[in-house]
């Protein structure tokens, strides 16, 4: 992949990135995350909060691989609330896309995209995105009723104005309640 990358290369992606496109010094709007919530919309349950002491502490991830473990009754439910705090450096953020691509087994299983309008400068903005969960079938869905270990990889990235700003990656396995 390349530093440049579009928005409608990403939605061609068949897999996972297997490097970083960017580093933090290439985020010229300062979009950072400041933490995020994951609860199933029905039951409230929380799957997992994090909200770190100072914006820079998740910059640690800009060239590092996010490693989670989940149970798999994540992927049991029907949709996902996914609550981030996003904060703006010193610009105006205008026309701001987060992309969502998530792999399951090695096969992409879903496609999330958000677009908001505007971000004022030097702002914390707390959004929550709401992701409905694909239904797993085959052999996935058969270790999903087992109970049994799930591979996922996902990649994440932010696009300011068109231009690539921020790219996670993360690994997750989804394993017994």
């Amino acid at each position: 992949m390349k530093k440049d990358i579009t928005i409608d290369e990403v939605l061609k992606m068949t897999a996972p990135s297997d490097k970083f496109v960017l580093t933090v010094k290439d985020n010229e709007y300062g979009v950072r995350f400041n933490g995020f919530k994951l609860r199933n919309m029905e039951t409230g349950e929380i799957f997992h909060e994090y909200y770190p002491k100072s914006i820079y502490e998740l910059d640690y991830f800009a060239d590092h691989l996010l490693d989670y473990i989940f149970p798999n009754k994540f992927l049991k439910a029907k949709t996902i609330g996914s609550t981030l705090n996003l904060v703006v450096g010193d610009k105006v953020v205008k026309d701001l896309m987060l992309i969502e691509r998530h792999y399951i087994e090695g096969k992409l299983a879903a496609n999330y995209q958000f677009k908001f309008p505007l971000f004022m400068p030097k702002s914390q903005n707390s959004i929550e995105f709401i992701y409905n969960i694909p239904k797993l079938e085959g052999e996935t869905g058969k270790k999903l009723a087992e109970n049994k270990p799930i591979m996922a990889k996902s990649d994440t990235f932010i696009f300011v104005e068109g231009k690539l700003q921020v790219h996670r990656r993360a690994h997750y396995v989804y394993e017994g309640n």
